[in-house]
Order: C-alpha cells, then sequence, then structure tokens
C-alpha cells in the first residue's frame, strides 16, 4: 500500500496534510513536555528565608538557601541602585533573629505582582507580593546582621540568562524540531521533484521543439500545466512542419520551370545567354539550400558519442588541404552527445563564414561548467553590433550587395544556430579584439 496516492493530491490539500501533521506532531511533543517535566519553580525567598540564611539555620529554609550568597563582612551591607526598604519587613526580620532592629538592615527591589491568596486585599499598598501575612521577594534582595566578629550578610544569587527549566523546553523543542525534519524533508522532496523534471522538460522544449514529451505526473494542478504544455507543443510542431513543408515544396517545383527556361536560351546570343544562365545557377543554388534548411529543420537526429575535439581538428585538416586558411588552436578532448553529421554541418557553415567574410579562421574547444565551448573565430572587418543579430535571420547576408561572389544566400548562420538549439545549445556572434568576428557555440555536455 503506498503512503500516498500515485497520482498526487492538489498541492492545496498536500501543504493542508502537512500543516496538520505538524500540528499534531507539536502538540505530541507539548503534551509529552508537560507530563515528563516537573513544572518550574518560581525563584522567590520569603522573609523566613533570609532570616534562616542570617542564622545560618538549615531547617525549613534550606531548600530555598540556595538562592542567597552568604558572605562576612566588617561593615553593614548597602543597597544596590533602585533598592527600597520597609521598616516593618526590617522589625519582624530583626524578631526573626532575635536582634536588636538596629543591627538589622533588609533592603530590596519593588515588585508590584499581585499578592497570593487571602493578602491579595489587605496588601495592596505594599512594595511586595504578601503570601498569609509575609512578604515574598522575587527580585533582588539584601539583608545583613550584625554579630560580635561583623557583620553576616545575604544577597540573592545573580539569575542565570538561561535558567534550567528553560534550557529543559529547549531541548524539548529541538527534538520536536529533528522528529518534524524527516517529515518536512519528504514533502518538500515529493513536492519539488515534479516540478523540477518539469522545470527541466520545459527549458529542453524551449530549446528543442523536438525533445521528448512532459512526463505527467505529480500534484494536480502540475499534471494539467504538462498536458496543456504537450498539447501546445503538438500545435507549434503541426505548424512548422506544414509551413517548412509549404516551402520546399515550392522550392522544389521551382526546378522544373527553370529547366525549361534553361533550355529555351540556348538559342539566345551569347551575351543575353550568359547573363540567363548565370541568374539560373543562382536561382537554382538558392533552391537547393533552401530544400536542405528545410529538410535540416525537419528530420530526427540520431544522436551518439561525438568526439568534438576530433571533428573540428578533421575538418581544419580537411580545409587545409584544399589551400584554405584554417587551423586550430586550443582543442580540449571533449565528448558531447549529438547528430554528427548535423554538427559537422554547424562548424562548417561557420568556417565557411569565416573563410568568405574575414580570412584566416582558428577553431579552439574549451570546457566551461557542463558547457564545451567552440570558437570559430576570423580577423575580418567586424560588423556594427546593432547588425550582428540580423545575420542569424534567414536570406540575410554580411555583405548587402547581395553579389554572389562574395558569398552564399544567408542560410548558413541560419542553419549553424538551428542546429545548436536542436541540441541544446546556442550560437552567438561577437566582435574579437583586435579586429574580426568570433562565433561562439555552446553545447551541453551530457556525462
Amino acid at each position: 500500500m503506498k503512503l500516498w496516492p500515485s497520482r498526487g493530491l492538489p498541492i492545496f490539500w498536500q501543504t493542508l496534510l502537512l500543516v496538520l501533521a505538524s500540528l499534531a506532531a507539536s502538540q505530541v511533543v507539548t503534551m509529552a513536555l508537560f507530563v515528563v517535566m516537573d513544572p518550574p519553580r518560581p525563584d522567590f525567598n520569603r522573609l523566613g528565608d533570609v532570616a534562616d540564611a542570617l542564622s545560618g539555620d538549615r531547617g525549613e529554609g534550606g531548600q530555598r538557601e540556595r538562592l542567597l550568597l552568604v558572605r562576612r563582612s566588617p561593615t553593614p551591607p548597602q543597597p544596590d541602585d533602585g533598592m527600597t526598604s520597609d521598616p516593618a519587613f526590617t522589625h519582624r526580620l530583626a524578631e526573626r533573629l532575635g536582634a536588636p532592629v538596629d543591627r538589622v538592615h533588609l533592603y530590596f527591589e519593588a515588585d508590584q505582582r499581585a499578592s497570593f491568596g487571602d493578602d491579595r486585599r489587605r496588601h495592596r499598598d505594599r512594595l511586595v507580593p504578601m503570601r498569609r501575612g509575609e512578604p515574598i521577594f522575587f527580585n533582588t534582595v539584601i539583608a545583613g546582621v550584625e554579630t560580635e566578629d561583623g557583620w553576616r550578610i545575604v544577597k540573592t544569587r545573580p539569575r542565570p540568562l538561561i535558567a534550567a527549566w528553560q534550557k529543559r523546553m529547549l531541548l524539548w523543542f529541538a527534538i520536536s524540531a529533528l522528529a518534524l525534519l524527516p517529515l518536512a524533508w519528504w514533502f518538500a522532496r515529493r513536492l519539488t521533484r515534479p516540478i523540477r523534471r518539469f522545470a527541466d522538460a520545459a527549458e529542453r522544449m524551449g530549446n528543442d521543439p523536438l525533445a521528448p514529451r512532459v512526463t505527467e505526473e505529480g500534484p494536480t494542478e502540475l499534471r494539467q500545466t504538462a498536458h496543456a504544455l504537450n498539447l501546445m507543443q503538438e500545435r507549434l510542431l503541426a505548424y512548422v512542419s506544414e509551413r517548412t513543408a509549404m516551402i520546399g515544396a515550392i522550392a522544389h517545383d521551382l526546378r522544373t520551370p527553370l529547366a525549361r527556361i534553361a533550355f529555351r536560351i540556348e538559342a539566345a546570343p551569347d551575351p543575353v545567354r550568359d547573363k540567363v544562365q548565370a541568374d539560373i545557377e543562382q536561382m537554382r543554388a538558392m533552391i537547393a539550400a533552401t530544400i536542405g534548411f528545410v529538410r535540416g529543420t525537419t528530420r530526427s537526429r540520431d544522436a551518439t558519442d561525438v568526439d568534438l575535439g576530433a571533428l573540428l581538428t578533421r575538418l581544419a585538416q580537411d580545409e587545409a588541404d584544399m589551400g584554405r586558411p584554417v587551423k586550430t588552436g586550443a582543442i580540449a578532448p571533449l565528448h558531447i552527445r549529438g547528430d554528427r553529421l548535423a554538427l559537422a554541418r554547424l562548424f562548417q557553415n561557420l568556417i565557411d563564414n569565416g573563410v568568405t567574410y574575414g580570412g584566416p579562421v582558428e577553431l579552439s574547444l574549451h570546457r566551461e561548467a557542463d558547457q564545451a565551448i567552440v570558437v570559430v573565430a576570423d580577423r575580418g572587418p567586424g560588423l556594427p553590433e546593432d547588425q550582428i543579430e540580423r545575420l542569424f535571420h534567414p536570406f540575410e547576408r554580411g555583405d548587402p550587395s547581395r553579389n554572389r561572389e562574395t558569398g552564399g544566400i544567408g542560410l548558413g548562420l541560419t542553419i549553424a544556430r538551428s542546429i545548436a538549439q536542436e541540441h541544446g545549445g546556442t550560437l552567438a556572434l561577437r566582435n574579437r579584439d583586435g579586429g574580426g568576428i568570433e562565433a561562439v557555440c555552446h553545447l551541453p555536455i551530457r556525462e
């Protein structure tokens, strides 16, 4: 039998049950506290306790004598600031000690709390509470009696910052907190685990629309949210698939009329034929690139272990073999999970872009936390900061003249960023110190 329903209660009911369980546990601890612990004794001294301490008698007042310090002095006691005296109390203390009243001193701090029992009405004007006609000193009291060898003085012991009974209470509260800790930990883990999984899945979906569906688990509210997110993903994928398929179909169908135009201009004069033929070749290249872009954004990726360092080294070597100015810098031995062919196309597009517009290109690879950082740097003229981001838009080129001799049709960076995002990464451009552009690609390392 499961401790909790498998489908999960709503967050409101889970929180309410936790609060009720915590209250029940705290009540059990409180009841145990009252049953096990002795009630705290109030720290006070009766007039008789003071007399017993002065006379050295451990009879009736012996239990409370520990609250009083006894010392000898050649001089009579002096009151502390804020202390007062009462002639009636001093006279009664002298009677208890059997000493002349002029040899007895009594000082105390006034306490306006109510008297006890029948003394409440009769002693409302007293400076301290009374019980059965005897004063009770809750605050500091100083008393002294003159003997043959000097003055015998008693004074209330300083009260500790935390009394013994308070320490026991704190200990019990600490025990109750420790008893509730496993319950709170279990509840927090149960509530946050599906939320964390939901957040991770939503982030993956934001980076890759083809990511797996969000698991519908946890509390009712979370399952409803996950279901809505899955429906949104399905609709978005259907919408994107429909539009990309339409673009691919249009690009594919344009090949036939272009072929007819190329056949018909064979009989045209050479100057006209050459110009039209150049335009046809440009359109064919644009169609091929568009079809490739559509296929790349709609096909599923086969994730395998990819050695990024080896991949970048091979690409640089292939470029160098063709006489292109491409070299490698610092290459760390990093592996990621991804589509090897798609990643090769990503970096090849960045290399082509750098060689075309920036001259010599250098590839480097390093690690930051759980990210593999690939940098493709060139030494071209750079770009204004407000124009860098637009280069990732489809059919945007760094050369505003759109001359075919200076580059492609403006899909290389778009495809590269799309591939990076499909792998859960990012791609950005930034101006390089000393001139040039750096293409920085972040790819997650999933070990």
